[in-house]
This record gives C-alpha cells, sequence and structure tokens, in this order.
C-alpha cells in the first residue's frame, strides 16, 4: 500500500468507527426517530448516505468495482443497528482492499463513472485522488451531522437553551 493510500484509509476507518461508535448504543427507534425539524434526516439515514456515498467514490469511482446505488432511497432508509455494523466493516475492510492494491501513479490515473452517473458528476473530469479526498470531505461532513443529530435527538432539552437574546 502507498503511504498516501495507507493515510486515505486510516482516515475513512477512523470516520466510519466514529459513525458506529456515535450509534452503538442507541436503540433502533432513536436510530430511525426524525427530528422536528425540517429537511433534517434519521441517524440511520445519514448514516446509510455516507456509507452509500463511500463506497461510491472509492470502490466505483477509484476502483472501478460495480454498484448498485440508489442514491434518494438511502435519505429514506431506517433499519437497525446491526444492519450499519456489517455495512460499515464490509466498507472498511473494501477500502482497506483497494487502497492496498492502488500504486502511487494510480491517485493521477482519471476515473471513469458509470454511463448512469456521468452528468450529475459534472464535466470536470476527476482523478482517483480527488473521488478518495472527496470521500473523506464527504464522510467528515455528515460524521458532524450524525454526531450533532444524535445531540438533538438524546440530550435533554433546557428552557431557553439555544435562544438568542
Amino acid at each position: 500500500m502507498s503511504a498516501e493510500g495507507s493515510h486515505v484509509a486510516d482516515v475513512l476507518e477512523r470516520i466510519g468507527r466514529g459513525v458506529l461508535a456515535e450509534l452503538e448504543d442507541l436503540p433502533d427507534d432513536v436510530l430511525n426517530r426524525a427530528l422536528d425539524i425540517r429537511q433534517t434526516n434519521t441517524l440511520f439515514a445519514l448514516a446509510t448516505h455516507l456509507v452509500g456515498a463511500g463506497e461510491f467514490w472509492v470502490l466505483v469511482l477509484a476502483a472501478g468495482r460495480e454498484f448498485d446505488r440508489d442514491r434518494e432511497a438511502e435519505f429514506h432508509a431506517s433499519g437497525t443497528y446491526a444492519e450499519l455494523a456489517k455495512r460499515y466493516n464490509a466498507w472498511i475492510a473494501a477500502v482497506r482492499e483497494v487502497l492496498a492494491n492502488l500504486g502511487q501513479d494510480a491517485f493521477e490515473r482519471l476515473a471513469e463513472p458509470p454511463t448512469a452517473f456521468r452528468g450529475s458528476l459534472g464535466d470536470q473530469p476527476m482523478t482517483v485522488r480527488a473521488c478518495v479526498l472527496h470521500a473523506v470531505e464527504h464522510s467528515a461532513l455528515h460524521l458532524g451531522q450524525i454526531q450533532l443529530t444524535r445531540s438533538l435527538l438524546t440530550e435533554p432539552r433546557r428552557e431557553g437553551a439555544g435562544r438568542v437574546q
């Protein structure tokens, strides 16, 4: 594994394990509970989207693997922590495998998006490096959203908290 591949794999694994740590002690009804805030997602949906995007950006775009993704369905997904843990562990293992076999020169190669996604990714070609770095950025963003959503769902509200005077 190149040093770059190893580093990216470490970061994605740390983010993925962080998601699992945030969710592991929550009952499934909390994982699937919507906030009373417009345009928010359940914890399960956020976690499903994060891993779906991670699979797409690393396994499909960087490694050229086949993957059947329904992005819109990710935002309506529901299920159990056990299902998420199984998918995250498989994703982390696959990321390590892909990046272990990705030599330094491969990071400069242009990614070939599947035909169905070509228009949605813009007109500019992306290198494999750009794809895996986007996976890191996107995953970190959604980990933060998961942390915030968990706080909103589980921490008791104090009278007057959050109001600007």
